[in-house]
């Protein structure tokens, strides 16, 4: 069964355009060797009240845990060009139905 993280990023209106470009050149850049992780998105939000959705899908919660304890973790959250959000929530899931 995967483990599926999901952090939900609100970025002020002026910063969105500068958002998605560093916030998808660290994913690309830090996360491609990252062990049990099976598939990383970055969707943008439809609606102006919500935000950017970064789903992180693990081989399960081991693989989760190995990766906030890793260098591409810290990589990712020290990208020269961090990404500007102004609030996030962040939330974990294990799926219960999967097609």
């Amino acid at each position: 069964m995967s483990y599926v993280v999901i952090n939900e990023l609100f970025v002020d209106t002026e910063n969105t355009q500068a958002f998605e470009t560093n916030f998808s050149e660290s994913m690309i850049g830090t996360l491609g060797s990252v062990q049990g992780l099976t598939r990383a998105r970055l969707l943008s939000p439809e609606r102006p009240d919500r935000g950017y959705l970064s789903i992180l899908e693990f081989t399960d919660r081991r693989a989760y845990d190995h990766y906030l304890d890793s260098a591409a973790f810290q990589e990712a959250h020290n990208w020269p060009n961090h990404a500007q959000f102004s609030s996030n929530e962040l939330a974990e899931f294990v799926p219960v139905t999967e097609l």
